[in-house]
């Protein structure tokens, strides 16, 4: 049995029409399957768990971007017993990306359905945020300052929809990143690794802890960040220009930034995070609220992800 959560208007609505082809094709194969579909922010969480509690050997497939594959993530109650894919339609698709799915959905669907090997599920980490006594999951990364500013930024600027019809989605994150480089005020943030390593950084425009080597749509931040390992890659990026910010990110997309003086990269199963000022959050892209205190750690092998 197939279950999918659909959000339609994904990439400015190509999500509903990649969700016609989809359901073509589960037609023409005489393949069961239920279809849900997002109506708002949020409504896919609340979709996950209204699942079936108890659906071993069934497969679970999101249509639409990394932010609704967050939702579903942290809607599942019981995602040990799913076997979970993803056909990308978002604006920055670092799920895919980090994973090196198709781009494509269609042929990621027909890889799935008509491979001459079944696919077999491999498991994947989750990466857990912890904000005062409230913790959820993220597939990709989870950050503190500038990044999750501009990820606030994307999801609430017309600019997106406009790049998206253009088949330009991705650039709406360098869009974001230059109109709020400049008004942005770095701060003092102290750091904790694996309860034992501990680190004073000053001017600290981001940490952002990654269990995929990509995120904003591209941006390669942690080259050698693995879903496998039982561990996450940090960033972070402090004492540096603002000009300098500009010049790192074009490098960025081929992962050649970690050479620049200013940017830290640590490895761990846990951080602890206490910034001089309250900053805004991320969660995959998606905003997470505002804290001078968050916590990242890892939970490996928690999803049975079908690639």
């Amino acid at each position: 049995m197939y279950y999918f959560i659909i959000n339609p208007s994904s990439r400015s609505g190509q999500g509903r029409e990649v969700w016609k082809q989809v359901r073509q094709l589960l037609k023409k194969n005489s393949l069961p399957y239920k279809a849900l579909f997002t109506r708002y922010p949020g409504h896919g969480r609340k979709l996950a768990k209204s699942l079936p509690l108890e659906q071993k050997n069934h497969t679970l497939i999101v249509i639409g971007g990394d932010g609704t594959f967050n939702e579903v993530l942290n809607g599942l109650s019981n995602h040990f017993f799913w076997n979970i894919s993803y056909l990308p339609v978002g604006s920055g698709n670092d799920l895919a990306r980090g994973l090196q799915l198709s781009a494509d959905p269609i042929e990621r669907l027909c890889h799935l359905l008509h491979d001459a090997l079944p696919s077999v599920p491999h498991p994947l980490d989750t990466g857990i945020l912890q904000v005062k006594n409230r913790t959820s999951r993220f597939a990709i990364s989870s950050g503190i300052g500038y990044d999750a500013s501009i990820c606030y930024e994307v999801s609430h600027t017309p600019v997106k929809k406009w790049l998206n019809r253009l088949h330009l989605g991705k650039l709406v994150y360098a869009y974001a990143a230059v109109k709020l480089l400049f008004s942005f005020q770095p701060c003092d943030m102290d750091v904790e690794i694996d309860n034992h390593r501990t680190y004073h950084f000053s001017n600290v425009y981001f940490i952002t802890g990654m269990n995929l080597p990509y995120e904003g749509g591209g941006f390669r931040f942690c080259p050698r960040a693995d879903s496998t390992d039982g561990a996450l890659d940090f960033i972070i990026i402090h004492n540096i220009s603002k000009l300098k910010i500009l010049l790192l990110f074009p490098t960025a997309y081929f992962g050649l930034h970690t050479h620049f003086k200013g940017i830290t990269l640590l490895r761990g199963k846990t951080m602890k995070i206490k910034s001089e000022k309250p900053r805004t959050l991320h969660r995959d892209g998606e905003y997470a609220g505002i804290s001078a205190s968050v916590s990242f750690s890892v939970q490996k092998h928690a999803l049975q992800f079908l690639s």
